[in-house]
């Protein structure tokens, strides 16, 4: 087992300490193999003296304090303690936080499963999950927060540890990036937990968080950007000063931080010049450094309960994309799991699942023949044990968290009997079946709607793998129509939702995937039309007992949101709008010429 050093820095951190050490008494891991390092910031209240009495310091395989007569920062007090300590791995936790019992074990599996290229491994912040997107296959992020994060030390001290430039805001990003420029990736880990009281409230603006991650914003285009992007934080920085900040001398913060700007941004740049070898070219997003999943602020727990949830997936012998999709399931939060997976035709995938996923609950069938989407999607809701169902088709995939969040919510509101969320949808060019290599080219929100029957009478939006639904409801209501080519999953939803109420879980937690390529989007666009009059045909049929009070409620929303043209318009980055626009002009453009 690896042995690991905690280094903690503090500075007025009294409220934290012991439940923060109680926290680590709790850990499903060798106590005798976490060496507790404090850094103390020159506090002025309790901190130290709380530090110093711990009684139970024998518990731990070292334990040390260190107090400074001065405020070095964050990073540079977290180097302060990595040059008095020696195990191969750091782990790096705010003093502000506590751990779940199977963080550090947790932490512990994933260095085990993971290459030597990976020098980094972040946990996952409770009760508000950073919102950063990072690949759900791989588990890879560009970038990650210093909050809770292990590093090896050899690759750490090679590439310069901490950025002591930076005395708070930022070295974190700084850090990711040179790992990286180095050859390093970085891992996310959403199985350690790690319970971060950051923030008192959910939108909280602090004042110093502000400032100084605005600024660093522009100092790491200094560092690590083009002259373009300098350019670009210079203007956003500046534009500062004609808002309404969080403090109340907010004009003359800004306006010292904008003079000082040009003569600090040189040093920066100095790290630049010495390192431009490595090609590293970063993605600034603005004043994000990576594309922000919906629900930042939605309130993380653990389920009541861990009921049986079935995914449900289709596929039709194409198992490297199979692959994918199955790894999504593998990195699931959420334990209790079955697999249920039907492909369509001959057992091509069968393979695959014996030699990479004897570790799943996998329940599979082949149908030899080919019998269509619909068919197969019905044999696998027969074929499911769950309390609950997913479907997942084959070439989408699932955050880490998705079952957990929807369980967790659909548990807490038994009055629904299904509970969905948001996802992305990405535009994707499949460069290679074999291996199978993608271009994603970008990531955008299409559907953001709380539940609404009249809505759904319109048009579909539930991409399928968003919701999460009681067997109850296949069991009173069937399946899927046999019938339906495509459109299958919009017409099951409006059968269900008449009769059953839906919760809306405002976070993303999946992607699906549509073609980018424009003629491919248009056969497929023709194929949607020529459906959509025969599944609104077909429900306009159905007689359907809804109250009053449900209706009224439906046409209110209705009648206060914006036209959905421009609601939707207003949420797209330029790219997605080009990209859609382009395909709109081109189907109708070819509908014309027919």
């Amino acid at each position: 087992m690896s042995t690991i050093d905690i280094i903690f820095v503090s500075y007025n951190s009294e409220k934290w300490i012991s439940g923060l050490l109680k926290s680590l008494t709790n850990q499903n891991y060798p106590l005798k193999k976490m060496y507790l390092t404090f850094v103390d910031n020159n506090s002025k209240d309790n901190s130290r003296k709380i530090i110093e009495s711990y009684e139970n310091k024998h518990l731990f395989g070292g334990y040390q304090h260190f107090f400074l007569d001065k405020n070095l920062g964050f990073g540079k007090a977290n180097n302060y303690g990595v040059n008095h300590t020696k195990q191969d791995y750091i782990f790096f936790l705010n003093i502000d936080t506590e751990v779940d019992c199977n963080c550090i074990t947790e932490l512990i599996n994933a260095i085990d499963s993971s290459d030597d290229n990976v020098g980094l491994w972040e946990s996952r912040q409770f009760p508000y999950e950073h919102p950063k997107v990072y690949n759900p296959v791989t588990m890879e992020t560009s970038w990650s927060s210093g909050a809770c994060c292990l590093v090896r030390r050899d690759y750490f001290i090679e590439i310069g540890m901490f950025d002591e430039k930076i005395f708070m805001y930022g070295e974190d990003v700084d850090l990711s990036w040179r790992f990286r420029a180095h050859g390093y990736k970085l891992n996310y880990v959403p199985k350690s937990v790690v319970h971060h009281y950051t923030y008192m409230s959910a939108g909280e603006v602090k004042p110093n968080q502000f400032y100084n991650s605005t600024y660093m914003n522009l100092m790491l285009r200094y560092k690590f950007g083009s002259i373009k992007d300098i350019i670009k934080g210079h203007v956003m920085f500046s534009g500062l000063l004609f808002i309404n900040g969080p403090a109340k001398s907010h004009k003359s913060r800004i306006l010292k931080k904008l003079l000082k700007s040009p003569f600090e941004g040189v040093k920066y740049r100095k790290w630049k010049r010495k390192a431009d070898k490595s090609q590293f070219r970063p993605d600034f997003k603005l004043w994000d450094y990576e594309i922000n999943k919906d629900g930042a602020f939605y309130v993380n727990e653990q389920p009541d309960g861990f009921p049986l949830v079935s995914i449900l997936i289709r596929t039709c012998g194409r198992p490297n994309v199979l692959r994918e999709a199955l790894l999504s399931v593998r990195n699931q939060t959420y334990k209790n799991i079955e697999v249920i997976i039907v492909e369509d035709g001959p057992p091509i995938s069968e393979s695959l699942l014996h030699e990479e996923f004897q570790d799943l609950n996998i329940v599979y069938k082949s149908t030899n023949d080919k019998v269509g989407r619909c068919i197969v999607g019905n044999m696998a809701l027969e074929l499911a044990r769950g309390k609950y169902f997913n479907f997942l088709d084959d070439d989408d995939l699932l955050y880490a968290d998705h079952v957990e969040v929807l369980v967790s919510s659909i548990l807490k509101h038994p009055e629904c009997k299904a509970a969905y969320s948001i996802s992305f949808e990405v535009p994707t060019e499949v460069v290679s079946r074999e291996p199978y290599i993608y271009r994603e080219i970008f990531h955008n929100v299409q559907h953001r709607q709380p539940f609404n029957r009249l809505v759904l009478m319109h048009h579909n939006y539930f991409p399928i793998q968003t919701v999460l639904f009681d067997r109850q409801i296949y069991e009173d209501l069937g399946g899927i129509d046999p019938d339906l080519e495509v459109l299958e999953d919009w017409d099951l939803w409006m059968r269900y939702a008449f009769k059953y109420d839906f919760l809306y879980v405002e976070k993303l937690t999946s992607l699906y995937r549509v073609p980018s390529n424009i003629s491919h989007n248009t056969e497929r666009q023709a194929l949607f039309d020529q459906y959509l009059s025969i599944v609104r045909e077909k429900n306009l049929k159905y007689k359907f007992q809804i109250d009053m009070a449900s209706i009224f409620k439906d046409v209110e929303y209705l009648m206060e949101k914006p036209p959905t043209i421009i609601y939707k318009i207003k949420g797209m980055s330029f790219r997605t709008l080009l990209f859609k626009v382009k395909n709109k002009l081109f189907y109708y453009g070819k509908k014309i010429l027919k």
